[in-house]
């Protein structure tokens, strides 16, 4: 059972922390588990290499399912560094790339994503950015933009559109992969995606489309639609993130250079108070430089 490892962790040769470590899993890193078992009080998990045991990992560490993740249905989607749009854009993810859903923070009044992509490097998205799981679970909404549902109504053979406004709540039945006029207008030919089903071969389901239950009806609207109160984000735990300050994020950046200046101040004020410890305040000095010139070069 092949798991994405969240924060790092390490695996020891034992059932232990005492035993020695075999190596260390990145953040993100995938790893391949085995059985479990109970030493002390304590659950230990065997992890597997090329089907061969080579350690354990302790069951408090933070692990994803790789069976449980989302499909991007956005064209272009922005991962930030941090939660917040003034930070760096790391990468751009594609239509129908995999990414895993970790938590949910909020910043500056604003529901962000913690999340994972398939090579399992972390970053941030914004809550309301178009996604979709693989797997299906009914749920009720709220609607988060204006849209049109799209009906049959029976024996007309035509298709009928119905306005939902914003805030308006919907059941939302199912996933459609595929949606055309004649599956629309015969309902025994719509392939349903079930709750064990998943999107595996997502090019063959270029319009994912949601089938929904409003204004006493059944009908199908776009699953890009903008929706509230989604099931999948619910269930995802909260976490805090702390916003350094302006000040801290330079003095974390130029703590050579503080340094350094601070030695050169400290010189110049021994030399006028203590000029009898002048050689001191020269020694304060060359090290106030040297440190401005290990920045330059660290740079």
């Amino acid at each position: 059972m092949k798991k994405m490892v969240i924060g790092g962790t390490y695996v020891y040769s034992g059932k232990g922390f005492s035993y020695s470590t075999v190596k260390k899993i990145r953040d993100g890193g995938i790893i391949d588990l085995g059985y479990s078992s109970w030493e002390n009080d304590q659950q230990w998990i065997e992890v597997l290499e090329d089907n061969f045991f080579i350690g354990f990992i302790n069951s408090k560490t933070k692990l994803i399912d790789l069976d449980n993740y989302c499909f991007v249905m956005e064209d272009n989607l922005l991962c930030y560094e941090k939660p917040d749009f003034s930070s760096e854009i790391k990468i751009c993810l594609k239509r129908y790339d995999k990414v895993y859903l970790v938590s949910k923070i909020y910043n500056k009044g604003r529901l962000w994503l913690k999340i994972y992509d398939k090579h399992g490097f972390r970053c941030y998205i914004d809550a309301n950015s178009y996604i979709c799981p693989n797997k299906f679970t009914p749920y009720t909404a709220t609607l988060g933009e204006n849209t049109f549902m799209y009906i049959a109504p029976p024996g007309k053979g035509v298709i009928k559109t119905i306005h939902l406004k914003k805030r308006n709540r919907i059941y939302v039945r199912g996933l459609v992969p595929s949606l055309s006029s004649n599956s629309l207008i015969n309902n025994n030919r719509i392939r349903y995606i079930a709750q064990s089903d998943s999107l595996d071969n997502p090019a063959l389901s270029k319009d994912v489309w949601m089938e929904i239950y409003a204004r006493g009806l059944i009908g199908y609207i776009p699953a890009f639609t903008k929706t509230k109160d989604l099931l999948y984000i619910k269930q995802l735990p909260y976490e805090h993130f702390r916003q350094h300050s302006i000040f801290n994020a330079y003095s974390h950046q130029n703590k050579l250079s503080l340094s350094g200046l601070i030695s050169i101040v400290l010189g110049v004020i021994l030399f006028f108070i203590f000029p009898y410890f002048s050689i001191f305040a020269f020694y304060l000095w060359t090290l106030g430089i040297c440190l401005f010139i290990l920045k330059y070069f660290c740079s």
